[in-house]
């Protein structure tokens, strides 16, 4: 018993020291994307829009980013029998992940176990081979190619 008294205050100090897991730590891990909206405007106002998540949800199509301690991120997209993965190069502050020098603010909550993102993208025009014009709408419409309008999100991911 006396052992006892002498290694418990040893023990709880050894606890105590414990420090907290630096950023890249709680981030380094997969990740799965299991929520995200559209807000009804471009300035990130008006009511979050679902719908998207839920066309995703109903085709299966699943999205996970590998975030690794060599600062490399693997991600992956699947479904309706196909998977594609991207690999790119991560970096993180405590407010920001950057993923090849696209910096996105985040929240962290659920003791680290769920990320939130929020992005923006603005209007574009590309052709079939992705590649951008400086047009208005309808000059990119007259032009065959494809616009898409500015448009504010919030992704949450859970880690695996």
């Amino acid at each position: 018993m006396k052992k006892l008294f002498l290694i418990l205050p040893l023990f709880i100090l050894f606890l105590g020291c414990e420090e907290d897991p630096t950023i890249d730590e709680v981030i380094t891990g997969t990740w799965k994307v299991t929520n995200m909206g559209t807000y009804a405007n471009s300035d990130c106002s008006g009511i979050l829009d679902y719908t998207g998540w839920g066309f995703i949800q109903a085709f299966g199509i699943t999205m996970t980013f590998a975030f690794n301690e060599n600062g490399t991120v693997d991600m992956t997209s699947s479904g309706l029998g196909e998977t594609d993965v991207q690999t790119g190069n991560w970096t993180a502050t405590e407010d920001e992940i950057c993923i090849d020098n696209e910096c996105v603010g985040f929240t962290l909550s659920n003791g680290d176990k769920t990320i939130q993102f929020e992005s923006s993208d603005d209007a574009s025009c590309v052709d079939d081979n992705d590649v951008a014009f400086d047009m208005t709408e309808t000059e990119c419409d007259n032009a065959g190619y494809y616009w898409t309008d500015a448009g504010w999100y919030v992704f949450t991911m859970t880690k695996q």
